[in-house]
């Protein structure tokens, strides 16, 4: 009998599109461990600086289109999570901000983001 997998890794390399009709396309990168398979990723998203995260969808894959980006929104925090069957990885946490002026800035935890538009 084989050990038991390690859980899913961290969510790291989080990039940002801004796409024609509003929404941003989220991608990232995972390492996970060898012959894992059915990983999942559990997005969740905190409008503004403080208040309640709210779970807008998972993905297999390493990308999620957020549609429902509220119109003059100027910051937004996503928070990710690795899942696969009963282990889970840990949850990372994406903060973006959209500037008046139509620059887009986005960090993650004191670190550029890249951002393309």
């Amino acid at each position: 009998m084989s050990p038991p997998l390690c859980p899913p890794g961290p969510v790291s390399n989080f990039k940002v599109e801004i796409n024609g009709d509003g929404s941003l396309t989220l991608k990232w990168k995972s390492d996970n461990p060898t012959g894992a398979a059915g990983t999942m990723y559990q997005v969740w998203r905190r409008i503004g600086a403080a208040g309640a995260f709210a779970y807008c969808g998972g993905t297999g894959a390493r990308e999620f289109v957020d549609a429902t980006v509220p119109p003059g929104t100027t910051s937004i925090c996503y928070q990710i999570q690795a899942v696969r069957s009963t282990a889970v990885g840990p949850w990372t946490q994406f903060n973006v901000n959209f500037s008046t002026s139509g620059e887009s800035t986005s960090v993650d935890e004191g670190q550029p983001v890249k951002i393309a538009v």
